[in-house]
């Protein structure tokens, strides 16, 4: 899911140098990138933790969880938030304000890092939430 942004951020750069894409090319509204900067925060943040307590309540008096629930779960998780580093190259690519765009590239990389589905953190989740193997 990451591949095609992780492209898109390696060949901005070259791109700009090339004089390809200058700088001011792209230039949308002020209060298109404040949009784009509150969805950047909901994409990383507040939707996984959205989904993530709306799982929990639905879960919440079951003994054990299916698995295939669980999956479905992890993979809502994956797909909000890996929306992140999409906005975060609108952010770079139309030249925002640094403030908003370091910004959002940070959200970017906490979303990439936390969300990640590493062995470790399935295997914790799945003891929080009593998974049936």
């Amino acid at each position: 899911m990451l591949l095609p942004a992780a492209i898109l951020f390696l060949a901005l750069e070259p791109a700009r140098q090339f004089n390809l894409i200058t700088p001011g090319q792209f230039v949308i509204p002020g209060i298109l990138q404040s949009v784009v900067f509150v969805l950047s925060a909901v994409t990383a943040i507040a939707g996984p933790l959205f989904c993530r307590s709306l799982f929990a309540h639905a879960m919440r008096k079951k003994k054990q969880v299916p698995a295939q629930a669980f999956l479905l779960f992890q993979r809502q998780i994956l797909w909000v938030s890996q929306i992140t580093p999409y906005l975060a190259f609108i952010a770079v690519f139309c030249d925002f304000p640094k403030f908003y765009a370091a910004a959002m590239v940070l959200m970017a990389l906490y979303a990439i890092y936390y969300y990640f589905p590493s062995q470790q953190r399935i295997e914790f989740d799945e003891k929080i939430f009593r998974v049936i193997q």
